[in-house]
């Protein structure tokens, strides 16, 4: 049953899902206590799920925790994907070191097959046997460890992104401190740039001509002001495909191995002047590095309002301008902020 389905028993429910909201963050806490009652490691993880969950709900969790239970920092060992561990501030394993990307994503579609949502709210036998990996890399094949999966973060802030808690309940198990600026060592980038993103996804379907245009259209006015550095992967790791976009002042990144891959992507990011592309998780990654943002989405379906509400939250906490809406959104701010050309006044 594990533990939180026994305090939920001793609470008077009938296993995890009896146990009601405001009840989860004692469960976790307890759970933290139990960590820190130990000196054993702690492998956290492993995370393989979004970069916008990681960046707006994991690692604000595991600052929380961290600082809640008092754990030293010195007993966790991350394990993490495409590089992104150095944002731990901890040691890291990374998951493309022990499985290939389309194994990754393979477990990924099978969690959507199972539970219809591509969220890790259980640890898997395929979860478990990275951790041993993990743990015999970093740790020994002898040291005895302890675990702290995303399913517990999943598991606490669920009511939240379903709607029954508002953002009270995931401010009380989290910590939007800035993440720190990366530093970008080996590759050659323009003294200013916007990093920009556009991908596939539920809400901007590049199958849609309206979108395609419009994409076109903001990258010319961008171009023409500055330089754009676009966050391409190369790896297909998810279902997200990234549009093609062409202009001349477009900088593309070469292709890391993907346990790299990713953490290139960040560290431009990290040093753009904005961010501008789809509504999503690099949006949501840059929130987090307090570079500004402008993001994109056509039809607001297949998304809970729970994330763009939080992400406005912290953007207005931490004083980072997060700009989201659609082209008819956009074009209202136009109208009014712009200075109209002669004649425009009198069409308007």
């Amino acid at each position: 049953m594990g533990l939180r389905g026994e305090i939920a028993r001793d609470m008077g429910g009938h296993g995890e899902v009896a146990v009601r909201p405001e009840w989860r963050r004692l469960v976790v806490c307890a759970h933290l206590r139990r960590l820190a009652a130990s000196s054993s490691p702690i492998l956290v993880g492993p995370w393989r799920s979004e970069v916008g969950f990681e960046a707006l709900y994991w690692l604000p969790f595991l600052r929380w925790a961290v600082q809640y239970a008092k754990l030293n920092p010195k007993r966790l060992v991350v394990v993490s994907r495409g590089g992104a561990g150095a944002l731990y501030g901890a040691p890291a394993v990374d998951l493309y070191q022990l499985r290939s990307v389309e194994a990754v994503r393979r477990e990924n579609v099978y969690d959507w097959t199972r539970a219809k949502v591509q969220k890790q709210m259980r640890c898997t036998p395929w979860d478990r046997d990275v951790l041993r990996e993990a743990a015999a890399q970093a740790l020994g094949r002898r040291e005895r460890y302890h675990v702290l999966h995303p399913s517990w973060m999943y598991w606490a802030l669920e009511p939240f992104w379903e709607e029954h808690r508002g953002l009270r309940h995931v401010s009380s198990m989290t910590d939007f401190a800035p993440l720190a600026t990366p530093p970008v060592t080996d590759v050659e980038l323009p003294p200013k740039y916007v990093a920009m993103k556009w991908y596939d996804r539920a809400t901007f379907s590049r199958a849609d001509a309206k979108v395609q245009e419009a994409v076109a259209q903001i990258t010319g006015i961008v171009g023409a002001q500055t330089h754009i550095v676009m966050l391409s992967s190369g790896l297909a790791t998810d279902e997200h495909a990234d549009f093609e976009v062409q202009h001349p002042r477009i900088v593309r990144l070469p292709v890391r191995q993907p346990d790299q891959n990713l953490w290139l992507q960040i560290q431009v990011l990290g040093r753009a002047a904005a961010f501008v592309g789809t509504y999503g998780g690099m949006a949501q990654m840059a929130l987090r590095l307090r570079v500004p943002s402008a993001s994109f989405y056509e039809s607001f379906g297949g998304t809970a309002h729970a994330h763009l509400s939080l992400s406005h939250m912290v953007g207005i906490k931490t004083h980072v301008p997060f700009l989201t809406g659609n082209f008819e959104d956009a074009n209202l701010w136009r109208q009014i902020v712009s200075v109209p050309v002669a004649g425009d006044a009198q069409n308007a």
